[in-house]
């Protein structure tokens, strides 16, 4: 083997070596967090009461839903066209 293969091989050693280390050290640092006390509770905050809107019922009128269900057929209809036509 050359001396620059050689190199090269420790190279790649050297690499995967630090690979290793930093994750051995990632894995250190969340064992120490994992045991580390947790900070003491000061006791229980009083839960505040949040006024909630009342739900709004929004009906459309028949007028409105014809309108609507109109506009839909039209734009179905357009879309098979384009379908048909490509």
């Amino acid at each position: 083997m050359s001396k620059s293969g050689i190199l090269e091989a420790l190279r790649n050693e050297e690499k995967a070596l630090k690979t290793q280390l930093v994750a051995i050290q990632r894995a250190i640092e969340a064992i120490e967090l994992a045991d580390a006390p947790a900070p003491a509770a000061r006791g229980r905050k009083k839960a505040r009461k949040v006024a909630v809107a009342p739900k709004r019922k929004r009906a459309m009128t028949e007028e409105q839903r014809r309108a609507i269900s109109e506009r839909m057929r039209k734009y179905w209809a357009s879309r098979r066209e384009e379908k048909a036509s490509q």
